[in-house]
């Protein structure tokens, strides 16, 4: 799936395609071979609980308070994998709007110390340290907006490292007529991603159960078809 080195992780798409369910299985499936990760994920520990909680009390806000358990999260990536679920493309483009502000202005005022100095926005530039991979439905919706939010990191200086295609109808091989004709619908959208939009791709098949639990998150990653 991903190298041994430790790193970050980051899921992003569209609402509703699967980025948590995705995000869950590649934790899980990272902490069973690795045993890096806690089986519930990384937690902020009680330091980081404090920041968030004094952030959250001051006039500022919200925002402030994401964004620097953002970029905590963001340096604990380099001593253990941290895998990170988003909200919807919008609040995304939002945050790493924020973080690259954020890095624009700490090099302004840093002068000559700047060439010593890793930003958030750095990290996530960092191929060795950051893989991004999107997630999306075989639908041309979804797989518009997530070619757009391709873009957007790219315009960010973030290549994204992959796609991945959830609850595909046709990756399940079904030969049901009506079911059938539905996945025929797919494979536009699968060609595209796989031929056009993507370095690597997967593609995770439609479950008739909800993945709960590590078992299950787990077999969803093996159920899909290699990143290539």
């Amino acid at each position: 799936m991903f190298n041994d080195l430790p790193g970050f992780v980051f899921f992003t798409g569209k609402g509703g395609v699967g980025k948590t369910t995705i995000a869950a299985a590649v934790a899980a499936e990272l902490a069973a071979r690795d045993h890096i990760l806690a089986t519930k994920g990384a937690r902020l520990d009680a330091q980081g609980r404090a920041m968030l909680e004094e952030d959250l009390r001051s006039p500022c806000t919200e925002e402030i308070a994401v964004f620097q358990a953002f970029s905590r999260v963001i340096r604990e990536a380099g001593r253990k994998f941290v895998v990170m679920d988003t909200a919807p493309t919008g609040h995304t483009l939002l945050l790493l709007d924020a973080t690259g502000s954020y890095h624009r202005d700490v090099l302004r005022h840093a002068g000559e110390a700047s060439s010593r100095m890793t930003t958030p926005m750095m990290r996530l530039q960092d191929a060795d340290k950051t893989k991004v991979l999107i997630v999306t439905l075989a639908e041309t919706t979804p797989v518009l907006e997530a070619s757009r939010l391709h873009d957007d990191l790219r315009r960010a200086g973030i290549e994204p490292y992959g796609w991945v295609v959830n609850a595909s109808l046709a990756a399940t091989g079904t030969t049901h007529p009506l079911l059938a004709a539905r996945a025929a619908t797919e494979a536009p959208e699968i060609a595209a991603v796989r031929d056009t939009l993507a370095a690597r791709h997967a593609v995770v098949p439609m479950l008739a159960e909800d993945p709960v639990g590590t078992d299950r998150l787990r077999a969803l990653v093996g159920h899909a078809t290699e990143l290539a």
